[in-house]
């Protein structure tokens, strides 16, 4: 019987004792390094395709968000259970590379590194963290495999990664257990997986097994680096580069159009959009995160943003291997409209951008740009969008509101109330932007009075532009109509700048994005507050004398655009609570990831004409939890949560009221 071979007295890691010829190993990485790096160059090729667009700002912000959504995996684990489940499955090849590198240092670049007590952490560590590694594969494959949740697709590449990758981790352990049971080191209790796997093997056994195993294994991981740029594997690599060339600019924020010098407006063919979209494509990982939170997905419409995103990718990669060719032969490519083919119409106005998707993408994909660009080159280039949007177009163009009405009638909603106009009051704290729906829709007028009687009882320095206001113009740009849009704007920037006022005061979230994060690309920068910020104020200042009056079982319906889009949550639910006596309860989709009233992105103005209803849903969710008020800071939330009532016939159960009237009540 053989007996173990003796190893040093001090504390190391005995490297390539049983392996001849290991230097060919260097010659396996060459080779897959090289594929790896033409693979790699492939997908270049793809991205540079699009135009340019500068995300080489703010480096040190950049690095940070790569270290905490990429290395230390926040942004992975807010989805707990897969989230933990991913990090397992990171931590342990990083930490795996990272070992086998520091044996590549000692063994072949000489430097004494595993050596001593550092040597007998390094085994305990790489121990744990193979076992994670497995442990989070092995879960992996149970979950899709065997649980099966909806929103991951189920293909053949994931079972041949996930065993890939759980057989490099079985033979890594396997190769560990028989060294030591071939040299039966002092220190071996340092690895704790290590013995358990020595304990099955006999010194002569070891010693053979030892030697297949390394050479397999090192095969199997060469293979896997060789094709990491040709399969869903390229996140790894994307991923985190795609958090690090994120956008900083605010997240209700979209690109502008030079319409005076572009001869296209919107994208729709490859090339028009920028690198930055292009390269989001190939960074997605298909957890599915998106379409779990996207609302037209849930009520059953054409519209998944994870479908969305792989089918734009597949599309890169078929036009764009076309593009190239043509290129190359000195040719213009032919068109190839994205609409319609790659993507269809139905999932491109499916949108309401509520921006979930992209909130809840842990690899910062920016999904709703991509559609709003499709939707720009439908409805500038082609004169293609929803008959419905007809009427509203050709109201922000007349009459600058969406519903039509006419322009000179904008201040009626002021009759018989204590209005002042900025006409009487050349200076204030507060200009006052109504906005259209507070002007012309009924059950926004009725929060437009509740405002009215809440600024006059605080003495708030407020005026109204009346009739002169327009449109702020949000319908328009995010139905695609830009320059229907910049129209608008424009007119407003310039009223603004003619009177003087401190702040603008806006009940509508969709206003406060636009004035707020889009007016500045116009020259226009302007401090603006939601009614609720300055609400919430006034209370705590003492300046509203609120009298609890009964509301009881009461909740508050985060919109999307208040929400999401500016992370205003406290202020309303404040507000909530000091009017009720003690039942404010939330929703069970509530703050992030609230769940869309169905009126954004234009939306309010469509039909839906497939699924379920989105403002049914999300009313029902209301029911289901015993709310008898539900609260709204937004006048599509309003109008959309309102209907819902009445189409569900919950009006004696469920009572829909903007914050603002809540309060007006009360005082």
């Amino acid at each position: 019987m053989q007996e173990a071979i003796v190893t040093s007295t001090t504390p190391t890691r005995e490297i390539y004792w049983n392996i001849d010829g290991h230097l060919l190993i260097y010659a396996a990485f060459a080779l897959a390094l090289g594929i790896f790096i033409y693979g790699f160059y492939r997908r270049i090729r793809l991205w540079k395709l699009g135009k340019p667009e500068p995300r080489n700002d703010q480096i040190g912000r950049r690095i940070w968000v790569v270290i905490r959504d990429g290395l230390l995996q926040k942004s992975v684990v807010r989805d707990r259970e897969p989230g933990l489940m991913h990090a397992g499955i990171f931590g342990g090849m990083i930490v795996l590379t990272i070992g086998t590198f520091l044996v590549l240092l000692q063994a072949d670049f000489g430097m004494p590194i595993l050596y001593g007590q550092f040597g007998l952490y390094y085994d305990l560590i790489l121990d744990i963290f193979g076992a994670v590694f497995i442990l989070g594969l092995c879960y992996a494959l149970i979950r899709r495999y065997l649980i099966r949740p909806a929103r991951l697709n189920i293909i053949y590449e994931d079972a041949f990664i996930l065993f890939g990758l759980l057989f490099i981790g079985i033979t890594g352990f396997l190769l560990e257990g028989t060294r030591i049971a071939a040299t039966q080191p002092a220190w071996s209790a340092w690895s704790p997986v290590g013995v358990v796997i020595a304990s099955w093997y006999t010194p002569e056994t070891a010693v053979l097994h030892h030697r297949i195993l390394w050479w397999v294994h090192m095969a199997v991981s060469m293979g896997f680096i060789a094709y990491i740029p040709f399969s869903k594997l390229m996140h790894i690599i994307i991923s985190p580069a795609n958090m690090f060339f994120k956008t900083f600019k605010p997240r209700g924020e979209l690109a502008t159009i030079d319409i005076e010098n572009s001869e296209t407006f919107g994208v729709s063919d490859i090339p028009e959009f920028t690198w930055k979209q292009l390269f989001d494509l190939d960074a997605c990982t298909q957890c599915g995160r998106c379409q779990d939170q996207c609302p037209a997905y849930t009520s059953e419409k054409p519209l998944s943003p994870k479908k969305l995103i792989l089918d734009l990718q597949s599309h890169l990669t078929l036009r764009g291997s076309t593009i190239i060719k043509a290129k190359k032969a000195g040719n213009e490519p032919d068109p190839d409209a994205i609409a319609g083919n790659a993507v269809s119409e139905d999932e491109i106005w499916a949108c309401t951008t509520c921006m979930a998707c992209q909130e809840h993408c842990p690899v910062s994909i920016e999904h709703v740009q991509k559609i709003v660009d499709l939707r720009r080159s439908l409805v500038l280039m082609d004169s293609k969008f929803p008959q419905e949007l007809n009427l509203a177009f050709k109201g922000l163009e007349t009459n600058a509101n969406p519903w039509n009405m006419g322009a000179a009638t904008r201040g009626d909603w002021m009759e018989d109330l204590n209005v002042p106009t900025i006409m009487d009051h050349p200076e204030v704290d507060y200009l006052w932007f109504v906005g259209c729906a507070g002007a012309f829709d009924d059950k926004a007028k009725a929060t437009s009075a509740a405002l009215v009687k809440i600024l006059n009882a605080a003495g708030v320095s407020y005026a109204v532009l009346g009739a002169d206001e327009q449109c702020c113009g949000d319908p328009a740009r995010r139905s695609g109509n830009e320059y229907v849009f910049q129209m608008l704007a424009q007119a407003n920037i310039e009223m603004f700048k003619s009177v003087k006022f401190k702040k603008i005061l806006t009940a509508c979230p969709h206003c406060l994005n636009v004035i707020m994060n889009e007016y500045p690309q116009f020259d226009g920068k302007f401090e603006v507050v939601h009614h609720t910020q300055l609400i919430a104020e006034l209370i705590a200042e003492g300046r509203l004398n609120i009298q609890k009056n009964g509301l009881p079982a009461a909740s508050f319906h985060d919109s999307c655009y208040l929400g999401r889009y500016h992370d205003i949550y406290k202020a309303p639910r404040d507000i909530m609570k000091a009017v009720s006596d003690g039942g404010f309860r939330e929703l069970a989709r509530n703050h992030d990831r609230s769940f869309c009233c169905g009126g954004g992105g234009a939306r309010f103005f469509m039909e839906e004409n497939t699924g379920k209803r989105i403002n049914h849903l999300r009313i029902q969710e209301a029911a289901d939890a015993e709310v008898k008020m539900l609260g709204v800071a937004c006048p599509f939330c309003l109008t959309m949560l309102g209907d819902a009532v009445k189409e569900k016939e919950l009006d004696a159960s469920i009572e829909v009221k903007d914050i603002a009237q809540l309060v007006a009540e009360r005082i």
